[in-house]
């Protein structure tokens, strides 16, 4: 038994050393790295979009009613009238301010020399003399009149009646408006990507 066991282990140490030969690069081999083409696959499962919003708004604000009114008149005229008459005048006047004064005119003045050397001679002189124009007056101010003349006359009995209702309360309104979008839609399931077997590898010595 003994014996057998040491042929064993010979045995097994003689396999592991020929492995480790096989195994070893030679001297003065080439490396040579080699790498196939990629292999990529992509999916994609969106969610639809949202619901959009629109959203119209009319507020309407309504006072409370006024006061109910009621107006009554009555008249009464027994026995004759007597004569009625009535007049009216009216008579408006209006007188604009004055207007500025002008300005000075110019001085004006004249100088004349005359000389005769025939014997009986005779000499007409012009020894007129103009002043300068004077300056534009002022502009009166506007001048404006308004009349009113109301004339009424009645024999006998007159009744007058006015009935006014009171104001109405204030209108006001306050709007509160809120608005969401619907929900987008869900992501799609059951997506799956496979790619493709990457690109084959050939190596030549």
């Amino acid at each position: 038994m003994l014996r057998r066991s040491r042929i064993a282990v010979i045995v097994g140490l003689a396999g592991t050393m020929s492995l480790l030969s096989l195994s070893t690069v030679p001297s003065g081999a080439a490396t040579i790295n080699a790498k196939g083409g990629d292999s990529i696959a992509s999916a994609s499962a969106d969610g639809g979009g949202g619901g959009s919003v629109h959203v119209d708004v009319s507020p309407v604000a309504t006072s409370g009613d006024s006061g109910a009114t009621t107006a009554q008149s009555s008249a009464t005229n027994t026995g004759n009238t007597g004569a009625a008459s009535s007049t009216s005048v009216s008579s408006p006047s209006a007188t604009s301010g004055n207007s500025g004064d002008s300005g000075n005119t110019g001085a004006a003045s004249s100088h004349v020399s005359a000389s005769n050397t025939a014997i009986k001679g005779k000499v007409n002189v012009d020894a007129s003399a103009h002043s300068g124009d004077s300056g534009n007056t002022g502009r009166t101010g506007n001048a404006s009149a308004s009349g009113t003349a109301i004339s009424a006359a009645s024999s006998g009995a007159s009744s007058v009646s006015n009935a006014q209702s009171g104001n109405t309360g204030d209108a006001s309104n306050s709007v509160k408006v809120a608005a969401a979008g619907g929900n987008g839609g869900n992501g799609g399931s059951g997506v799956t990507a496979t790619s493709g077997k990457g690109g084959s590898v050939t190596v030549k010595p």
